[in-house]
């Protein structure tokens, strides 16, 4: 029967909800019949298409819906925890790629069916500010039951970090971005770290002294810089700083154990190595489970596989992928190109006025002799805010509020 199936439906849990997985490939080999497959969701998610969805400071809820109305997708929104909002743009991508890109906003995800008699009645996609629990569970290291699968030691190790947040409003545009300089935490407050009022960074010094840079007999701290775009408060700014930094301050470790329940993908547990005094929380990232023998076999820590060995906290790496992922595409270009031509046309609702300006208007000469073109939105320039402006320097184009301009020499 099972050599004959498309899917398994596992019940993973007391309520009556299944994970889903299609099977790959099947073999049968002395009397042993072993298949893999894929978890269900993943699979089919791929193949819905979304074709052009920008929400503007819409909540997790609505956005998911929209794009799951958008691409025909027959599954539906359960839970949805991320109380933040979101602003982006889906164009021509899959219900996969989309949900990861919200993960990436800071939400987690996880999928089950119902399943009626012998057929699928609803398929459910549940949104999680973080899956799993924190527990109490606390392994030392050198614990015979935490085995270590790889270390990685001095990989792109950084023992102070200086964190930059939003920048400040300027016009139209963004200035200078928001520091921590003057908050200060000390622990004998119940910080846990020091770092005193004035210092735009924030340092692990047992980590500087033994990862840092030589110096004439002492070691400077190895510093980067993270930003954190969304963040808009000080202290909120220094403590996702040190959040970043207690990751990447210390080597990586991945471990495995075979005492974690099966229903701990996702939790958060404690890892403490006294020699080093290393005490960091890290969360089980993979689950292996032998439903014939029920052993449970957990990995944690780092995880080490593939391209994540290598960890990278460059801002030129950040800023090349936001670029990849905000640059103008074909679509955005023709549209400007197409409301731009409106206007020096005067066509339609975006259509506007030119105006021929002589030496004098410019304010370059006094003479009456046509200077430069100027191209509005609006009759005349005080109820206008975009400008194409077209002379023998060339071409420019210009925006402001209604009625800050109100000559051609403003």
């Amino acid at each position: 029967t099972i050599k004959d199936a498309s899917y398994i439906a596992v019940n993973d849990t007391k309520e009556q909800e299944f994970s889903l997985y299609r099977i790959l490939t099947a073999k049968d080999e002395d009397d042993l019949l072993s298949s893999e497959a894929i978890n269900f969701a993943v699979d089919e998610l791929d193949n819905f298409i979304i074709k052009d969805v920008r929400p503007k400071n819409r909540s997790f809820s609505y956005v998911i819906n929209q794009l799951l109305s958008d691409s025909g997708c027959d599954w539906v929104l359960g839970i949805c925890e991320p109380i933040k909002t979101v602003s982006s743009t889906f164009y021509y991508t899959s219900m996969r790629e989309a949900l990861k890109a919200l993960q990436e906003l800071g939400a987690e995800f996880t999928f089950s069916i119902e399943i009626t008699g012998n057929k699928i009645t609803k398929k459910i996609i549940n949104c999680y500010n973080q899956i799993g629990k924190i527990t109490n569970k606390r392994f030392e290291y050198g614990d015979e039951v935490l085995k270590i699968v790889h270390q990685q030691d001095r990989t792109n190790i950084v023992t102070a970090l200086i964190g930059r947040g939003k920048g400040e409003e300027v016009g139209d545009g963004y200035g200078r971005r928001i520091e921590f300089s003057d908050v200060e935490w000390r622990k004998s407050n119940g910080k846990p770290l020091d770092k005193p009022k004035g210092q735009n960074w924030i340092e692990y010094p047992e980590m500087t002294k033994e990862y840092g840079i030589p110096s004439n007999g002492k070691m400077l701290p190895r510093k980067m810089v993270v930003i954190f775009d969304d963040v808009e408060d000080a202290s909120e700014l220094l403590q996702k700083t040190y959040d970043q930094l207690a990751y990447y301050c210390r080597p990586l470790v991945q471990f495995s154990t075979e005492i974690l329940g099966s229903d701990s993908i996702g939790n958060t547990v404690s890892i403490h190595r006294g020699e080093r005094n290393y005490h960091y929380q890290t969360r089980v990232f993979k689950v292996v489970t032998d439903h014939v023998n029920g052993r449970v076999q957990a990995s944690l820590g780092d995880n080490l596989s593939g391209n994540s060995i290598n960890r990278q906290l460059s801002q030129v790496q950040s800023n090349i992928s936001d670029l990849d992922s905000n640059k103008m595409t074909w679509y955005d270009s023709t549209e400007i190109g197409k409301y731009q031509d409106d206007i020096m046309r005067g066509a339609g609702a975006n259509g506007g006025s030119i105006y021929m300006v002589n030496g004098i208007e410019a304010g370059v000469s006094q003479s009456r002799e046509t200077y430069e073109q100027v191209f509005m939105d609006g009759p005349k320039i005080q109820d206008s805010q975009y400008f194409m402006i077209q002379n023998n320097a060339g071409i420019s184009f210009k925006q402001c509020k209604k009625g800050q301009w109100t000559t051609i020499q403003d």
